[in-house]
């Protein structure tokens, strides 16, 4: 069983300077000047623009926020970066976040772009076809969240034939949506007896009491992405507690799953449930876990609300429908 990774479609894209443009952007050598001068301008001298390099970086951080990134587009434009790679910046923050509106409002510009693509503007992007990829891959995610499988499969095989490179990431949001299609018509049996770290029997059902609804980690110790996300799924717990969710962590190990367990929640600090998987794997058949770290969101009837990655933006808006309050970190 093979961890399932998230896809950063880009990395930071390298943006390459034209020859003449990157000289302009040298500073000129220093000519000897007198202690007193160098003293009085190092007082008054204004702080250094970015170079355009380092506006670039900036724009394409993986790290930057939605502010971060509106704040740097402005810098972007007065510092005269081309209008192209600031829509380019728009368009992969809005992929790398999966945040559908924000790429769905960015579609027109991205349009335009495409018409008038020209490489050497670009920060990164081959040709236009891979700009209007990532337009239909756009589209296919908004009607993802509509529900519309008929435009999502128009607009996600327009996708992989107008850039084929992509379809790992592509292959991915179709494995989401096949199993939200499966989903809906699975309820799990919130009765079944499961077994504790320390070997005590209970239910889903037991588990989460009168609370709004369970979230289940599934997890095993040979899955490092599991282990990597364990201080996340902690912060998920204390967090979705204090509104009505339980969070919980099963585990899946073949041999030794409840010493392993309890080693792990030891080591981990774990305070909230921890259980194990039956033998027979009925969670993992019914479910298709076929990869992990995965997340599983239950409502009391044993309806399936959420199932996919832990990082997927998808499991907040589930979080949300279930308590409106809840806002994503």
């Amino acid at each position: 069983m093979k961890p399932l990774r998230t896809i950063l479609l880009l990395s930071l894209l390298p943006f390459h300077l034209p020859a003449q443009e990157a000289a302009q952007t040298q500073p000129p050598a220093e000519t000897a000047k007198p202690e007193a001068q160098k003293a009085e301008e190092a007082t008054t001298a204004a702080p250094t623009p970015a170079s355009p390099q380092e506006m670039i970086q900036r724009l394409f951080d993986p790290q930057a926020t939605e502010q971060d990134l509106l704040e740097n587009i402005k810098k972007a434009g007065m510092a005269g970066i081309p209008r192209q790679s600031i829509i380019e910046a728009k368009l992969v923050w809005g992929l790398r976040n999966q945040n559908i509106p924000w790429l769905t409002k960015v579609i027109p510009e991205l349009e335009v772009v495409a018409q008038n693509f020209d490489r050497n503007q670009s920060a990164g992007f081959k040709s236009a076809d891979e700009i209007r990829s990532f337009i239909a891959y756009a589209k296919a995610l908004e009607a993802q969240s509509k529900g519309d499988q008929a435009v999502f499969k128009t607009q996600i095989l327009e996708a992989l034939w107008l850039s084929p490179s992509q379809a790992p990431l592509y292959l991915q949001a179709i494995e989401k949506q096949k199993i939200q299609e499966k989903m809906a018509n699975v309820k799990v049996d919130m009765d079944l007896v499961i077994t504790t770290h320390d070997g005590q029997a209970t239910t889903f059902k037991d588990v989460l009491g009168d609370k709004k609804a369970l979230l289940v980690d599934f997890w095993a110790s040979w899955c490092a992405p599991c282990i990597q996300l364990m201080p996340e799924v902690k912060k998920k717990a204390e967090m979705l507690s204090k509104h009505g969710i339980v969070v919980a962590g099963m585990n899946k190990d073949d041999k030794d799953a409840q010493v392993i367990a309890a080693k792990m929640k030891d080591n981990m600090g774990i305070e909230f449930p921890w259980l194990i998987e039956p033998a027979e794997r009925p969670f993992t058949t019914q479910l298709e876990l076929e990869t992990i770290p995965r997340m599983v969101l239950i409502a009391p009837t044993g309806q399936v609300l959420f199932n996919g990655y832990p990082d997927d933006p998808a499991l907040w808006v589930a979080l949300k429908k279930v308590d409106a309050s809840i806002q994503a970190p």
